[in-house]
């Protein structure tokens, strides 16, 4: 099968869902002539989207990257396997516009978090799926790989379910934590060399 095709598609899947998540900041209907005050209330009333939207964008980002990589990297062949597994991924990517935008139209509300927080959770769960499949699979080549980026891998493969799950646990407490564990993974799934940080901060050895 080919690889290029799979790629373009999850590229213009992302592409398209990014693009999509500015449509739920609509402007505001105020009128013809809203005064300073009315307009600056509105766009207060908009912070939570744009919240969501600027979370979402980040962790979608987050999404390509470790697609992209995965792809570009661990992967020089693909199987019927390995597609439908990331056609189930980019099903739930396509859903982040719709849970992003019920997150900020309910910001304070505890359940659109946990909505939002599942949507990302089967995401991470489905990227470590695709990863644990390349890896333990006999059909895809992976003999290039050195163990040590395999390890890094699983671990940011399960870093992101991880804190992700940490979130909707906490959103029954509080939606601004659960926030804050959603976008966590973002450290170590985007900047360069963090893993080798923390491995020579805790002297540890991944």
């Amino acid at each position: 099968m080919n690889k290029v095709r799979l790629e373009a598609l999850s590229d213009g899947v992302f592409s398209i869902v990014m693009t999509l998540l500015v449509f739920q900041l609509a402007i505001p209907a105020l009128g013809a002539q809203p005064s300073n005050a009315e307009l600056l209330t509105a766009l207060q009333n908009l912070i939570p989207l744009f919240a969501t939207y600027f979370i979402s964008f980040v962790v979608l980002t987050m999404f390509w990257v470790s697609h992209s990589f995965f792809y570009s990297t661990f992967t020089t062949q693909i199987n019927r396997k390995l597609v439908l597994l990331n056609m189930i991924y980019l099903a739930f990517v396509a859903l982040i516009p719709f849970s992003g935008r019920l997150l900020g139209a309910y910001d304070t509300v505890k359940i659109a978090a946990i909505v939002y927080g599942l949507n990302i959770l089967v995401i991470g769960l489905v990227s470590s799926a695709l990863l644990h499949y390349a890896i333990y699979s006999d059909e895809i080549d992976i003999s290039h790989i050195s163990s040590r980026l395999l390890k890094q891998a699983r671990i940011r493969s399960f870093l992101t379910p991880f804190c992700t799950f940490l979130g909707i646990v906490c959103a029954v407490i509080s939606v601004p934590v659960a926030l804050f564990f959603f976008a966590f993974p973002i450290v170590f799934n985007m900047l360069p060399g963090t893993l080798d940080f923390v491995e020579r901060t805790l002297g540890l050895q991944f």
